[in-house]
Parts: C-alpha cells; sequence; structure tokens
C-alpha cells in the first residue's frame, strides 16, 4: 500500500506547490473577495491528503489503533473540503438566490452529520471498523456520506452550468472550470465505491485544483492586478493633474505679491518697512521655488516636461549660477570655490534653462547642508574622438557640508523623501530637487552621480553631452560674459535696407500681419502667401534675398514645399536662404530642420530683435544701408489708453505680446484682427473635433496656438500646444477629455476684447427701446442662457444695441450684461425671472 501513500504525498506537493503564493503570500494586492473560503477549501484537501498517505502508512505497519484515528479524521477532512468547496462556489458566483442558500445549508449540514456520525463511530460501527486481522470495512453510514458528497459535488456544477449564460467576457472560462471540477471530481468519486483503495479521489481533486488555479484563480488575481494598476494610474494622473493646476494658480498670487513687495522695497525708505518687506521678498521666492518644484515633477510624471535645446553662451550661464549662489554662501560665512577650465568652448547648442536648473539645485543643495567650510564648483570638458561637433560638459560641485549615510544615497533621489529629517527639519524643501535633477539629466542621456563621506562632505557630479556652436574659448567667465553683454547689446542694433526683398509664406494671416509689421522700421519688402503652393508661384516669378517658410502647413507643409523649390532647376529662388519658422521648437530641432534642407529657423512668436539678427546674417552686406540702436521693451506705462482695460488681467502678457510687434499700433490693429476672426476659428476648431478630421484639427489649433501667442495669452498658448502634441501623439483619450476645457478658456477671451473693439453709438442719437421690445429681448435672452446658448445672447445684444436703453432699465440692463461678460448663466436667468415675474 505505500504506492497509495506516494500517490497522496505527489499530490500534496502538487498543491502546495501551485497555490503557494495563494496559502502563504498573505499580500493584498494578490487577493481577491473570496480568497479565504477557497484557501480553507485548499486546507480541507490537503488535510485529506495528509491522512490518506498516513492512512496507507498506517495500514502497510499494521497499527490498528492509530489507523482508526487516522481514518475518523479523513471522512471529517472529506467534509471539510466539500463544505469550503460548496462554499466558495456560492460567494465567487454570487448569484443569492433560492438555490445559492440551498446549497450553503447542504454544505453545512453534511459536515455537521460527517462529524456527528463520527462522535457516534467511536461507540457504535456505524461508518467503519477494522477486525482482528485490521481489515477495514465500511459502514451504511459511509456509504450515505459518499452519496451525499456526490450529490453536492454535481449541484454545484448544475450551479454554475445555470449562472454561465448570464457571464460575460473571461467569466464564462472560469464558471466553466468550475463546473467542470464539480462534475469530474463526483465521478471519480463514484467510480471509486465499488474500489476502495483506488485513488481516484485524490487524483480527481490533484488535476481539479490545478486547473482551479490555472484558469479561475490565476486569472481572476490578473484581472484584480489589472484593475488596481488602472486605478493607480487614474489616480497618479488625478494627482499630476491636480499639482500641475493648483501650481499653476498658486503662482499667480506668488508673482502678485512679490510684484507689489517689489515696489515696496523701492518707494519706500522706512527701514523697519524694508525689513519686513525683505523678508517677504526672501520668504515670497522660497515660496515660488517650491512650487515650480512641484510643477515640475508633476510635469515630468505626466511626460509634458520637454528638453527645449537652443544656442547659448556658457559664459552667460556661469555668471548666473555664480551671482545667484554667491551671497548665501557668504551669507553662511562659506568660502566658494570656482575651477572652471578656461579652455572650455563657450557656444554650445543645449536645453540652457534645465542646465541651469540642475546645477542650481545641486548648488542650493550644497549651502543648505553646509554649515562650514566651502563650495567648490568645478567645470570642464571632453572630447570624444569619433565626436568632432559635440562635447562632454562635466560639472561637479563639492562642498564641506554633512555628508550622507551610504544607505541613503537611493533615497536621495526620491519623491517628497528627505533624508535625516529630525536633523534637517529646520531647512527647507520639497524633497523634489534631486528627483527633478535626476529626472532632467535623464531626459539628456546623462545620470546624477554621487559620492559622500558621512560627516566630511558630498560631490555631485554629472556629465552632458553638449553640440558646439564655435570654438572659441571660456576664458576668465567674467571676463567672457562682459563681453557677451556687448555683443547683446550690439545685437538690439536696428538696421534700414530698402532695396532687400524677402517672401514669408505662412497659412496663418496673423502670422503674415506680423511679420510684415516687425519688418516695417526696416524698408525691406516684403511679399506673402498663404500656402505652400502660393509660395512656389512667387518664388518662379522673383528673386527673393531670404525665404521665410511655415514649418506646418495644410496639403502642402514647410518641408514639402523646400524640397520642391530646391528641386526646381529653373527657379530663381533655387539656392536662395530659407529659414524655417516653427512653433513647435523640440528638442532636436534645429537638427531636424538642417537635416531637411533648411539654413536656419526661428521659433515663434517671432522674437524681433532675433529676425533682424537673422536678416542681417542672411542680406548681402550692400543691400544694408544703415544700423541704429533702439530699446523694445515695453513696460505697463506705455500700454495705450485703449488697452488699459487688458491691464492686470491673468489671461494675457500685454508687453510680451507688444514686444512681438513692431509697435503699439500695430499690436492694437494685431489684436482687433485676431477679435474679428475669433469666431471663425473656434467654429473651425469644434467643427474639425466633431468630424474627428485629427490632422486638420491638429494644424488649425497649431494656428491657434501661434495667434494667442502672438497677442501674449502664454498659458492659453501652452495649453493650445499640448492638445496639438497629443494630436501628433495619436493620443486622442487626451484631446478628448481636454478639447472642451480648452475651448471655455478660448470663448473667455472675447469678452474683455469685445469691451475694447465693439463699437459703442452714442445714446442720444438711438431710438429708445419700447417697452414691448425690451420684453421680447428680455425672452430672448432668459431661453438662450437656459440653453447657454452665447452667441445667441450676443446676437439679440448686437440688435438691441441700435437702440437706447430707458434709464428706468439701465440697472438690470448693467447687471445684464456684467453677467454675459462673465458667462454667468445663472445669474442672467436670476436677473430675468425676477424682471417678468
Amino acid at each position: 500500500m505505500y504506492w497509495y501513500a506516494l500517490v497522496g504525498i505527489l499530490a500534496t506537493a502538487v498543491l502546495i506547490i501551485e497555490n503557494f503564493d495563494i496559502l502563504f503570500d498573505g499580500k493584498n494586492d494578490r487577493q481577491f473577495p473570496e480568497i479565504e473560503t477557497y484557501k480553507k477549501f485548499l486546507y480541507g484537501i490537503i488535510a485529506y491528503y495528509i491522512t490518506d498517505v498516513l492512512w496507507s502508512i498506517l495500514n502497510s505497519l499494521h497499527l490498528t489503533g492509530l489507523l482508526y484515528f487516522d481514518t475518523l479524521v479523513y471522512y471529517i477532512a472529506m467534509a471539510v473540503g466539500v463544505l469550503f468547496w460548496t462554499g466558495f462556489v456560492v460567494t465567487y458566483l454570487g448569484e443569492n438566490n433560492l438555490f445559492s442558500y440551498f446549497l450553503t445549508y447542504a454544505g453545512r449540514f453534511c459536515f455537521v452529520a460527517v462529524v456527528t456520525i463520527t462522535i457516534i463511530n467511536l461507540f457504535t460501527p456505524i461508518l467503519f471498523w477494522f477486525d482482528e486481522n485490521g481489515t477495514y470495512y465500511a459502514g451504511i453510514a459511509r456509504h450515505i456520506q459518499l452519496i451525499f458528497q456526490i450529490l453536492l459535488l454535481l449541484l454545484t456544477s448544475v450551479y454554475t452550468l445555470m449562472a454561465i449564460p448570464h457571464a460575460e467576457g473571461a467569466s464564462k472560462k472560469r464558471y466553466r472550470t468550475i463546473f467542470l471540477f464539480g462534475l469530474v471530481v463526483a465521478i471519480l468519486l463514484l467510480i471509486q465505491i465499488p474500489y476502495p483503495f483506488l485513488p481516484l479521489y485524490t487524483i480527481g481533486y490533484m488535476l481539479g485544483s490545478s486547473l482551479l488555479h490555472s484558469f479561475v484563480v490565476n486569472n481572476e488575481i490578473d484581472e484584480l492586478l489589472k484593475r488596481q494598476s488602472e486605478l493607480a494610474i487614474a489616480a497618479n494622473k488625478a494627482k499630476s493633474s491636480f499639482l500641475s493646476n493648483m501650481s499653476h494658480e498658486i503662482r499667480t498670487p506668488i508673482n502678485a505679491i512679490l510684484g507689489m513687495n517689489e515696489m515696496i522695497l523701492r518707494e519706500n525708505e522706512n527701514q523697519n518697512v524694508l525689513t519686513y518687506s525683505e523678508n517677504i521678498r526672501t520668504a515670497g521666492n522660497t515660496l515660488l521655488s517650491l512650487v515650480n518644484d512641484i510643477l515640475d515633477f508633476s510635469k515630468i510624471e505626466a511626460g509634458k516636461l520637454e528638453i527645449i535645446p537652443v544656442e547659448y553662451d556658457l559664459s552667460s550661464v556661469l555668471s548666473d549660477l555664480v551671482n545667484m549662489i554667491q551671497p548665501r554662501a557668504k551669507e553662511k560665512g562659506l568660502e566658494l570655490k570656482l575651477t572652471f577650465n578656461p579652455n572650455t568652448p563657450k557656444h554650445l547648442y543645449g536645453d540652457e534653462i534645465r542646465l541651469k536648473q540642475i546645477i542650481t539645485n545641486i548648488l542650493t543643495n550644497a549651502v543648505k547642508y553646509t554649515e562650514k567650510g566651502s563650495i567648490t564648483f568645478a567645470l570642464d570638458y571632453e572630447q570624444k574622438p569619433n565626436l568632432h561637433d559635440s562635447i562632454f560638459l562635466k560639472v561637479s560641485v563639492s562642498d564641506t557640508g554633512i555628508g550622507i549615510k551610504p544607505e541613503d544615497i537611493e533615497r536621495l533621489f526620491s519623491k517628497f523623501d528627505r533624508i535625516e529629517e529630525k536633523r534637517n527639519r529646520k531647512i527647507e524643501g520639497t524633497g523634489l530637487g534631486m528627483n527633478i535633477s535626476q529626472s532632467l539629466l535623464e531626459m539628456m542621456n546623462s545620470k546624477l552621480e554621487v559620492k559622500s563621506v558621512y560627516g566630511e562632505g558630498s560631490v555631485f557630479s554629472f556629465c552632458l553631452e553638449q553640440q558646439i556652436i564655435s570654438w572659441k574659448n571660456l576664458g576668465n567667465y567674467e571676463d567672457s560674459y562682459r563681453a557677451f553683454l556687448s555683443l547683446r547689446k550690439k545685437d538690439n542694433a536696428h538696421f534700414f535696407a530698402p532695396d532687400a526683398q524677402v517672401m514669408m509664406v505662412d497659412d496663418n494671416p496673423m502670422n503674415l500681419t506680423v511679420f510684415k509689421s516687425l519688418l516695417k522700421r526696416t524698408g525691406i519688402k516684403v511679399d506673402t502667401a498663404d500656402s505652400g503652393d502660393e509660395g512656389l508661384t512667387l518664388s518662379s516669378k522673383k528673386k527673393y534675398d531670404i525665404i521665410f517658410l511655415d514649418h506646418m502647413m495644410p496639403e502642402k507643409d514647410g518641408i514639402e514645399t523646400l524640397h520642391e523649390l530646391r528641386a526646381r532647376k529653373n527657379d530663381p529662388n533655387r539656392n536662395t536662404p530659407v529659414i524655417c519658422l516653427t512653433a513647435s521648437a523640440v528638442s532636436g530641432a534645429r537638427k531636424q530642420y538642417i537635416d531637411a534642407g533648411f539654413d536656419n529657423y526661428l521659433s515663434k512668436p517671432i522674437n524681433p530683435s532675433k529676425l533682424e539678427n537673422m536678416i542681417i546674417y542672411y542680406l548681402p552686406d550692400e543691400k544694408i544701408e544703415k544700423k541704429y540702436e533702439a530699446d523694445d521693451t515695453v513696460t505697463d506705462q506705455e500700454i495705450p489708453k485703449i488697452l488699459q482695460p487688458l491691464l492686470g488681467q491673468d489671461w494675457i502678457d500685454l508687453p510680451s505680446g507688444m514686444n512681438s510687434s513692431s509697435s503699439p499700433e500695430a499690436y492694437i490693429e494685431l489684436l482687433r484682427f485676431f477679435y474679428e476672426h475669433f469666431d471663425q476659428l473656434a467654429n473651425k476648431l469644434n467643427e474639425l473635433y466633431q468630424k474627428e478630421d485629427w490632422k486638420s484639427y491638429i494644424i488649425k489649433v497649431h494656428a491657434i496656438k501661434s495667434s494667442v501667442r502672438l497677442i501674449g495669452a502664454n498659458d492659453l498658448a501652452n495649453e493650445a500646444q499640448e492638445l496639438e502634441d497629443a494630436g501628433k501623439n495619436n493620443d486622442l483619450e487626451y484631446i478628448h477629455e481636454n478639447h472642451h476645457v480648452f475651448m471655455t478658456k478660448y470663448l473667455s477671451i472675447k469678452a474683455p476684447l469685445t469691451e475694447i473693439f465693439f463699437k459703442k453709438e452714442d445714446p442720444i442719437k438711438k431710438q429708445k427701446a419700447d417697452p414691448d421690445l425690451l420684453e421680447t429681448v428680455y425672452e430672448e435672452i432668459l431661453s438662450a442662457a437656459e440653453e447657454m446658448d452665447i452667441e445667441r445672447i450676443e446676437s439679440v445684444i448686437r440688435e438691441i444695441s441700435e437702440y437706447s436703453i430707458p434709464e428706468s432699465e439701465n440697472s438690470l440692463w448693467e447687471d445684464l450684461m456684467e453677467a454675459v461678460k462673465r458667462y454667468e448663466y445663472n445669474r442672467i436667468t436670476e436677473l430675468l425671472k425676477e424682471k417678468t415675474g
């Protein structure tokens, strides 16, 4: 009978190995609601297997006394298995009907009955007995128990079979497995009745539990983990969105506070007030830094933070960094040591802003965590033999601070985690600085290295590849920076070139208007075209000194237009310098456009100084008659009176918009042009969204982005950029989630523009609106407000503007117009319902 024991041992091993994660892994993420009942079922089977193995061994050794008690436990273990099997099936299917109640109580009855009979068997052999030779005999109760057990297993199969038609998806497969388990084990048990020493029941449980684990439990757990993962992703997305939105919202009042505080510092002479004000500035800047960290972190998590390389002067970057950190180090009595390799190339191409952010984080941390001694800021470079147009910039910051324990170095890059919190509780920070720096470096194919000795100091370093614009050496960085400032002043020089001819090709009429306006003072003759084909037609008829070509245009984009131009053998502009204009100056843009055949590129909105410098570079010297210097910057005091109502509104940066135009007058005309085409742009974008014409949608949202950036609505332009990027990446989910949000914000800027550009007639010359007309107007506006139809409301207002409003209605009318401007439909409804009773 030892072979019987071997089958039991094998079955036990298979069950434990396959269900190890269920039986012994108590993690919540590996559980589903019915797991506890299923585990008890498995424990019941294991108990049955163990008694089966012992029965075989004890029987072979003729230990009848022990064999008797093992057999008692054997029957109870079988009843336990059936009890928890019926419980698992009922709870898993969750039908909650009469059949489920019957199965539940039948399983419990079976268990109680078997335990009772087992106890009775101690006194009367109703269940089984052994004769003097140790031979086993089954009693009448044994056959009744087996039949009842078989019936219960078959009933669970019938119960599951009835539930299968109502199941969906993967549940059908799981239900079928449960159905087969009950059916197969019941049949094997039925076959075993006349052959009690065949281990069919054991084999049935072994195979059945394997199927249950593979097709029910594992499948259920996989779905649970998938749901948890989806919830985690959604929660993370919601958190990042919340952080981003809150950071934007918080920055606006912080900037206002800092701006007003700056006026106090400039205009007040009271020493106490100045002391308080200086403290406000320090605290405000700290708060702004924390908010910016959170905003960057949320952008990184959402995958929306981009590396945007530009040409930059290394001496300017170093000067800004030294000027930033030197006062902080001096305030703490720390020595700042600078070791910059003077042979490092100074004119580089990379993301200057992110480079400064990374080094600023490292330098700031070094000062924060160093109480005495020094900070050493070192810069060097390395050129690889196979790289002729780039170098590896090597930056390191070492300090004599508190150092970092070896086990804490990994935690250094964890988000919202600060090492030795108790020791450093007085040091401000979010715990995001190093995490952001590491993330930024990884986006630029680099890594922040840390070496530290606890109690002695730390060294933070990284090696970053940067392209070379020129090999001119850094030399003494302070002298180099002064030369850079001088050069920038020269770069601000304007010029006059009346004999020059340039062409601008762009499908956005606002961009064409701005371009001509920016070059008006230069005297350059500008031809414009609104498509690639029209540009090619003009190109075939006249020789231009420079051609400016927009990248994103419908039908034929800038790159396609350029390639066709270069392929024309008889075109007079085949070799003319062509500059790409793009609003998507992302990482690798310069290389992309140069590789496409452009001579250079300019980012939109076009910076006037950069445009003029570009033209000076490519125009023949003989066409430039003279140069002169001028100051392009605009201050709030220089804002024209007509635009004063827009001052202080958070959706528009007037100085930024005006600096993109050649004059205040040109900017006003640009803004008027935008206002007149406002509805056309909005309606077209909505139409493309409804049609799901995503290719045209991307081009149109790109045009809106350029337009709103030109007028200075930079936040709105950034949101349009995100919609454009989503379209390019085929992220339709993002577009569906954010299109209506963007349109709401876009439409909200119409009201303040209407206040400026909507013509107001002299009320004395107008005919007064009679009560009947007003009643009709109020009813129309009320009806439109209830439907939230702003276009209909504005249409009614335009019609009634031909009449003057009676003085008795002025108060109501003013309140009504204010509510319309703010899109407060509830307020409009409330006012008019009070009026009409």
